[in-house]
């Protein structure tokens, strides 16, 4: 599910109306989001386990973004999309042990390095000693932990070892995809409401238990989620669609090239990409590093398709009316 555009710099429009279209509508998600969710499903013992995210509306950016800030510009063009159909997301993150079953499968070379937390210097350095079976966080890593120092080439590569597997249609979401689901029915700036502070039981984020293990350079958010870096996948509540970890533990890969303003951008669940492809990708959610301004919805990031780093995975999105095809 992607569209594919002509490379240019898209020239300045005036995307207010949607803007002003979602101050009216208050953000409000048409979709019947306080319903129980479904049940999981997994199509082979070392799939990911899926659940069924329904159709619906609803406002992607924040419209009182500043305009003005490189990271936040695009989000605050505030835009209506439209989810036509129902498709399904990993309930969870990709785990280490899913990762190990392709990479062992499929024979793939996933060599280092990993952009991770040196101790020593204090910083994130690039270490050819890490990767994801070493990510380093957290110390003694678990098959249930989520799978990081994974670029978005190496997350495109399971996707498709996946589809070719079950032979039906998994991929990467796209960035719609993806912030419909996390905000599952929610026109706040996170799934459980405006505040940061409120969310410690849904979200692993840097907090006051992590900044006793590592000095980062920015403020933590003021509650404890129990876990100084990586917690294990499903160990918070979910969200109102039954996804868990939507915002924090690991950032995670979607399908979008990464731009700086959502001018021109497809008003439905396709993902926006180049003709010829690009270097950057988009990420989404925040991590088990972010401060509170990061752990939003609506935030977005991005790194360059091959870089690895300990606090970036990915989930899975499927298709539900078809099966796999050549991507």
């Amino acid at each position: 599910m992607r569209v594919v555009v002509k490379q240019n710099n898209p020239k300045p429009a005036i995307v207010r109306a949607a803007a002003l279209a979602a101050l009216i509508l208050g953000g409000f998600l048409m979709t019947a989001s306080a319903a129980e969710p479904p049940a999981p499903t997994r199509d082979c013992p070392d799939c990911p386990e899926m659940l069924r995210v329904p159709a619906g509306t609803f406002v992607m950016g924040t419209p009182t973004a500043d305009a003005r800030s490189p990271a936040t510009r695009a989000e605050s063009q505030a835009a209506i999309v439209s989810i036509a159909k129902p498709f399904a997301l990993g309930r969870v993150e990709v785990t280490r042990r899913e990762y190990r079953a392709f990479v062992n499968d499929a024979g793939y070379d996933v060599r280092g390095p990993c952009r991770s937390w040196d101790e020593t210097l204090a910083r994130f350095s690039d270490d050819r000693a890490r990767g994801w079976e070493n990510p380093g966080r957290p110390r003694e890593a678990r098959d249930d932990h989520p799978v990081a120092c994974v670029s978005w080439n190496d997350a495109k590569a399971y996707v498709q070892w996946l589809a070719h597997r079950t032979g039906k249609a998994y991929r990467l979401p796209s960035e719609a995809e993806w912030e419909y689901a996390a905000r599952a029915g929610s026109n706040a700036l996170r799934p459980w409401g405006d505040a940061a502070t409120d969310g410690c039981d849904f979200a692993n984020l840097y907090d006051l238990a992590s900044r006793e293990v590592y000095a980062f350079g920015w403020e933590p958010v003021r509650c404890r989620d129990g876990y100084p870096d990586l917690a294990p996948v499903g160990a918070l509540r979910a969200n109102a669609f039954g996804l868990y970890d939507m915002i924090g533990n690991v950032a995670e890969w979607v399908e979008d090239c990464a731009t700086d303003s959502y001018v021109g951008r497809p008003r439905d669940a396709r993902a926006w990409v180049w003709t010829g492809g690009c270097n950057r990708r988009v990420q989404r959610g925040g991590s088990w590093v972010s401060p509170a301004e990061r752990a939003r919805s609506a935030f977005r990031d991005s790194g360059e398709a091959t870089e690895r780093t300990d606090y970036v995975g990915f989930r899975v999105a499927l298709d539900l009316d078809g099966r796999a095809e050549a991507r």
